[in-house]
């Protein structure tokens, strides 16, 4: 597997999500779904019989009574609903770049301090790279680019999830 594709993998294990729990009437969980109303991309899992829904809008009748429709045009009413995800391809993007800098920084790093000089580096007429701790640092910088570009786009297609659990 190529180095790209190493940490593009390595971001994507590590992947972020924010949970909150509350329950159906509790301030903090009014609160999320108000922040989260405008989000485009929405999971509900139910816990009486109903599947996982996609595709879901919230729709507030008032600030308190709460529901969400799919996109058959069923309203699923909040007091069925177990946990609410919600997918921020952006927020993802910016996770994923912040994972992948630090990946690649240190796996940079610690590749330019093991790796063997070519003759030239070693000679005295060395321009960039004369020694381990110049590989390194040089390894870093190189490294946390790769990083950087793998994380941005994995991320992106991740996602960064919030959820709701509702007890």
């Amino acid at each position: 597997m190529s180095r790209l594709g190493s940490i593009a993998l390595a971001t994507a294990l590590v992947g972020c999500s924010t949970t909150t729990v509350g329950k159906v009437g509790d301030p903090s969980a009014q609160w999320w779904l108000a922040d989260h109303r405008a989000d485009s991309e929405v999971t509900v899992a139910t816990v009486d019989g109903w599947h996982s829904q996609t595709d879901v809008a919230f729709r507030a009748v008032s600030p308190t009574e709460i529901h969400f429709r799919t996109r058959e045009g069923a309203v699923v009413p909040i007091e069925n609903v177990r946990r609410v995800t919600v997918v921020k391809h952006g927020r993802g993007a910016l996770d994923g770049a912040l994972l992948g800098i630090g990946i690649g920084a240190l796996g940079g790093y610690l590749y330019g301090l093991t790796r063997d000089l070519s003759p030239y580096e070693r000679s005295m007429d060395c321009t960039i790279i004369c020694n381990n701790s110049d590989a390194a640092n040089w390894g870093a910088l190189t490294f946390s680019v790769l990083g950087l570009l793998a994380g941005t786009l994995t991320g992106a297609i991740v996602g960064h999830r919030d959820m709701l659990e509702l007890q």
